[in-house]
């Protein structure tokens, strides 16, 4: 190991705050794959290698097809917010590198800079989001109600 990723003379804050928020779509992503597993057996194979655009239309579909119970509804919700979520998620990750005006490095979509605030911003977004999939999923089951084909006693969310 060299660390040549240190010569990167980007704010170790800054660098942070992208890592963090990458990593919490990452778990928002998969929160929507389980959801989509609990609701139809086997999308879990079918969606791990997908993009998260793919992701978020299966859930949406899936979601669709559930009744109009509160916890019913309370997904379908949270499944349109990480639908809305994968824009921001796409325009972070391919996002460009630049200089800002205070000369520190920082990335750049479409000419605009994230900045500190936003990408911790957009990370609580995320991490809610998450939150809110997997709550909702939760209530759905508590409540006895067994989404679609899903068996309640299915596999465990490794992510509990």
């Amino acid at each position: 190991m060299t660390h040549e990723r240190l010569l990167v003379s980007v704010r170790p804050d800054y660098a942070s705050a992208i890592g963090l928020a990458v990593y919490c779509f990452a778990r928002l992503e998969w929160h929507a794959i389980w959801c989509c597993e609990r609701i139809e057996p086997g999308s879990l194979i079918e969606l791990e290698d997908r993009t998260a655009g793919q992701v978020a239309d299966t859930l949406l579909h899936l979601v669709k097809g559930l009744g109009g119970s509160d916890e019913e509804q309370d997904l379908r919700a949270a499944a349109a917010d990480f639908h809305a979520l994968v824009g921001t998620r796409n325009n972070l990750v391919h996002a460009k590198p630049g200089i800002s005006i205070s000369g520190e490095q920082a990335l750049y979509r479409h000419g605009d800079q994230w900045l500190l605030s936003e990408l911790e911003s957009v990370a609580d977004a995320f991490a809610r989001c998450s939150t809110r999939l997997d709550k909702a999923l939760k209530g759905l089951l508590d409540h006895g109600e067994k989404p679609l084909g899903a068996d309640k006693n299915g596999p465990a969310d490794p992510l509990e």
